[in-house]
């Protein structure tokens, strides 16, 4: 993909950018089961698919799990789930074409989120955001502060699955600082928020972190094919000292494996992903993923904050992509076994 297209398909992320179980008293989660149907695909993928062996449940959560999701509750009816579930809200969870609840492809119990990036829906892909909210989970609420988290997924691509713009997401904003800002393009100031993301390569599936950091580099070419003053003038408007000494456009930086590492498809794999934030101003914080419980990459000197009170407190489950991306392809993607914690979850 070109630096143009890439840039183009940032900005359009940034214009359009904006959390399951519900926790008990001491802060933990709980999911329950349900037999109702609901939707599956009519494609070769749809021949059911469930492991048998896993063992999986959010009945009795380990105290560090934030989060414990399995898509059993709601009778297999998005919206009920959605309305009792940990994830607040997500990019088109008003779109069944977008986000949906399946039963071709499950990893365990009954249900899978799928988000099928359908031709009805332009192809588009979706997300679901959590926040770890200080009491209850609702919209707008004031957060929690964690200094490393880490995000387990279990995740089947379509055989035929090809790319994705952005994909699986840790991050965190001042605690009471709820919604997200839209900084695409701009140089992080070490206050306002912090993140990393785990993306793949089109067609290879090559895994590789994509992240901002105040001492990041950016592009002081980006005006060949963009209006760089207007990304200056945007990033200006929010506090961001991006064009203080020149005009630029700064893109989340790739941190790629020594060793290329591709995600496999057409079929379940485990997924865990962690990010631990740096003493504020010092290049000691980390990131790191792993795939069948096999460490494919981590980064130890990484410096995203300035301040003690920027934490993390958020995950974004997301297959991001918008229809310039798809070129009329369904990048279809299905997620099962879903835990957030403080400390390492691993495959069971």
């Amino acid at each position: 993909m070109n630096t143009m297209k890439t840039a183009l398909f940032i900005l359009l992320g940034a214009l359009t950018c904006l959390s399951s179980c519900s926790k008990d008293s001491a802060g933990k989660s709980a999911d329950s089961g349900s037999d109702t149907d609901s939707d599956s695909d009519s494609d070769s993928d749809s021949d059911s698919d469930s492991d048998s062996d896993s063992d999986f449940s959010c009945d009795d959560p380990d105290p560090a799990w934030l989060l414990c999701e399995g898509f059993e509750n709601g009778g297999g009816d998005f919206d009920t789930w959605l309305s009792g579930s940990d994830f607040i809200s997500g990019v088109g969870d008003d779109d069944r074409d977008r986000l949906d609840l399946a039963t071709d492809m499950v990893r365990s119990g009954n249900y899978s989120i799928h988000m099928p990036a359908a031709p009805e829906s332009g192809y588009r892909g979706a997300s679901l955001d959590w926040r770890d909210c200080d009491g209850e989970q609702v919209s707008n609420c004031n957060m929690e502060e964690h200094e490393q988290l880490y995000f387990r997924a279990w995740i089947r691509f379509a055989d035929d699955h090809e790319l994705v713009h952005h994909f699986l997401n840790i991050g965190g904003s001042q605690s009471d600082d709820y919604w997200y800002h839209g900084t695409a393009g701009c140089l992080p100031n070490g206050e306002m928020s912090m993140g990393t993301t785990v993306d793949f390569k089109e067609g290879t599936h090559e895994s590789h972190f994509y992240t901002y950091t105040p001492d990041m580099s950016c592009d002081t070419n980006c005006g060949n094919y963009m209006d760089v003053q207007a990304v200056c003038d945007e990033c200006m408007s929010k506090g961001l000292p991006t064009c203080d000494e020149q005009l630029q456009c700064c893109w989340g930086n790739h941190y790629e494996s020594d060793t290329p590492h591709y995600f496999p498809v057409g079929e379940w794999f485990c997924f865990e992903m962690m990010m631990k934030t740096n003493t504020p101003g010092e290049h000691d914080g980390e990131m790191a993923y792993w795939v069948n419980e096999e460490l494919i990459h981590s980064e130890l000197a990484m410096m995203w904050r300035l301040v003690p009170s920027l934490s993390l407190n958020r995950v974004r489950l997301q297959h991001y992509i918008e229809t310039s991306d798809a070129d009329g392809h369904s990048n279809k993607v299905w997620f099962d076994d879903v835990v957030v914690s403080t400390e390492p979850v691993g495959c069971q």
